[in-house]
């Protein structure tokens, strides 16, 4: 059995005991009806707490909903449009958090409750990695929020950091979300206002119940994912006019867009017109020389309008761009590496940033434009530090910026210090959770060679990733013996990065990890000061180990990149090792940590897991078996902390 099992049994306590642990302590088998009985429960107490959960979640979206549409209504009131807090929209907001820290305490204190609603955290995450999509770990879920927060005031945002921290991804699922939230808003006002037109006399309860109808449809019609915002891509060649509207000469026939019979019947009343006006002087003539008349004012009057009709020539067009459609349209705009634009062009954004829905904003050549409900403006942009240059980018102008909720969005967190089972705080490492995820399978367990081993090595590489970010940011740096501080100009292993590395690594089929950081990697950084770091931090991490063949010698600065013929003392041998899987349970606790203890259990049930070690049930027989399942917990930290790593315990 791998130690990550051991350990999972031996943190059991008395009520949270499984059959298994009481045969692995007693030696006693346990009775087959017994572990069904025991199955059973388990699976029932998760299946009721998957329908709270759901219920839970269900009122919590209502409530969302019923807030943002009184939100709504206060801005529609406002004389700036700016939402202001009423009775009505306190209320919901108070409600909403009375149901969220329901389930938080609920989470915190319920074993199948805990496990339940990290199942459904990890499962929405694999699903999100299969999509394309960001994983929602807290630094992520954070993020957005504050971003929603902004646009939902009216107020553009602005997201900085640096390279690879997935901040184009997280513009671009934030609009989704922001423009499906507002379709979602209009499918319920639409669909409210025709039920109280229709049930005049409805009571609140009845329109509660309907609402609550409604609510459920919305999340089914309308998905993130079918929602297309406009995208820019910024650069200093962009202008003004590549955001609004475009000019361009075109060769136009002079009937180009019209019907042709629109055309003949205006033929035709031109025609009947002007018989019309001849009239007294027709009425003086015989039949034959009206007839003459008429025939001769058709020709003239067809060959006239056919001539008029009938010519090309060089017209000016405009074309909407995306700004200017976005706003037309009520849609998201993302505007990517926005201070790569010249800031003489980025000024005539000034007057839509400073307006809301509703109201009208001056466009330079263009003139006045509403603002329909749903536009929002995110740009991004990546800021040079001391040490690190990006190329073509600006400082924005601090009273243009002043505009944006500026909010910095760099590398998630992750603990840099002791191993992974020393970690108490699952929430400090989610880069390894990022890692393990994409590597997970679709129904949340994992495969992995050598379980024990491995994790050991990716929670190392987790770390790497963090130390080299921190360096890249210049942050938490220590100088070393000469009083240099460490400095990465270039590379950066970011999360991009890191799933290079696990792709090639292939859950050890094409490589060990050492090779995998180097193929992935490392060997693809052209810099080579970055690069003789990033293989010495490598090695303070336990990658490309002497023993298996690996020589990194440190170098000074300019002395010229480490080569792969330099770090290599023998042909590369490697041998494919067979893989084992933990269980979805070993992944959440993985990830999650072990979650609070089971203090109760049903009378019956007690009784048999605790008598079934043969012994009759007593409250001595209780406490000398809570002593002993502290004690091999405690050896169980013990053959942790000092067996080799790898070797199975």
């Amino acid at each position: 059995m791998e130690r990550l099992s051991v350990l999972e049994n031996a943190r059991r306590q008395a009520l949270r005991r499984s059959p298994d642990s009481v045969q692995e302590e007693t030696g006693n088998p346990v009775s087959p009806q017994l572990q069904a009985e025991w199955t059973q429960y388990i699976e029932q107490q998760r299946q009721q707490e998957k329908e709270i959960l759901r219920q839970g979640r269900d009122e919590q979206a209502v409530q969302t909903a019923l807030l943002a549409r009184t939100q709504e209504k206060s801005r529609a009131g406002s004389v700036n449009g700016e939402r202001r807090s009423t009775p009505e929209s306190r209320q919901y907001a108070m409600h909403l958090q009375s149901l969220k820290k329901q389930e938080k305490n609920r989470t915190e204190t319920n074993p199948d409750a805990f496990f339940v609603l990290h199942e459904q955290e990890l499962l929405d995450d694999l699903a999100n990695e299969r999509e394309g999509r960001l994983v929602n770990v807290p630094y992520l879920k954070q993020a957005k929020k504050r971003m929603l927060d902004s646009l939902n005031a009216g107020i553009p945002v602005y997201l900085v950091g640096h390279l690879g921290s997935g901040k184009t991804q997280l513009a671009l699922e934030t609009a989704q979300d922001y423009a499906c939230a507002k379709r979602r808003q209009a499918f319920l006002d639409e669909k409210m206002a025709a039920f109280e037109k229709e049930h005049a006399q409805a009571s609140p309860r009845q329109k509660d119940q309907y609402f609550n109808q409604i609510c459920e449809e919305a999340r089914r019609t309308f998905l993130p994912g079918d929602e297309h915002p406009y995208f820019i891509s910024g650069s200093h060649n962009l202008t003004a006019e590549d955001m609004f509207s475009e000019k361009t000469l075109k060769l136009a026939h002079a009937s180009e867009g019209k019907n042709y019979e629109d055309q003949l019947q205006k033929l035709i009343q031109g025609f009947l017109t002007f018989l019309s006006e001849q009239e007294g002087q027709m009425e003086k003539m015989d039949s034959k020389e009206r007839m003459s008349l008429m025939l001769a004012g058709w020709k003239t009057f067809s060959d006239l309008y056919i001539s008029e009709n009938s010519g090309f020539g060089t017209v000016v067009s405009k074309i909407d761009k995306e700004v200017l459609k976005a706003l037309k349209e009520g849609k998201p705009v993302i505007i990517d590496e926005i201070n790569t634009i010249a800031m003489q062009n980025l000024i005539a954004l000034n007057d839509i940033l400073q307006h809301h829905a509703g109201q009208t904003a001056y466009i330079t050549g263009i003139g006045p434009v509403t603002i329909q409900n749903g536009f929002c403006l995110i740009g991004t942009g990546n800021l040079s530090t001391s040490t690190v240059s990006y190329e073509g980018t600006n400082v924005l102008n601090p009273a243009f910026q002043s505009r944006f909720t500026t909010i910095a969005y760099n590398y998630v967190p992750q603990s840099t210090t002791g191993s992974l089972p020393d970690q108490t705080r699952p929430e400090q490492n989610q880069l390894f959770r990022l890692m393990i995820e994409h590597l997970c399978q679709t129904d949340g367990s994992l495969l992995l060679p050598e379980p024990s081993k491995t994790l050991d090595q990716l929670f190392c590489l987790a770390q790497m990733a963090r130390v080299s970010q921190d360096i890249f940011e210049g942050r938490n740096l220590s100088a070393n013996k000469d009083g240099d501080l460490p400095v990465l100009n270039e590379a950066v292993l970011s999360i991009r990065g890191l799933i290079h590395i696990l792709d090639s690594w292939n859950y050890g089929e094409n490589c060990d990890l050492s090779l995998a950081l180097w193929n992935g990697f490392i060997g693809s950084v052209t810099n080579g000061d970055d690069r003789n770091l990033l293989l010495a931090l490598a090695v303070r991490y336990g990658f490309f180990p002497e023993s298996e063949g690996w020589k990194i010698e440190c170098r000074a600065k300019g002395e010229g990149a480490l080569e792969y013929e330099d770090i290599r003392t023998q042909p590369y041998d490697y041998d494919i090792r067979a893989l084992e899987r933990l269980s979805k349970e070993d992944i959440i606790e993985l990830l999650f940590g072990k979650g609070p203890k089971r203090t109760s259990l049903p009378r019956t049930l007690m009784t048999r897991v605790l008598n079934d070690s043969g012994e009759p049930f007593s409250a001595a027989r209780a406490q000398k078996m809570n002593e002993d399942l502290r004690e091999l917990e405690e050896n169980a930290q013990i053959l942790q902390t000092i067996e080799p790593v790898g070797q199975a315990s």
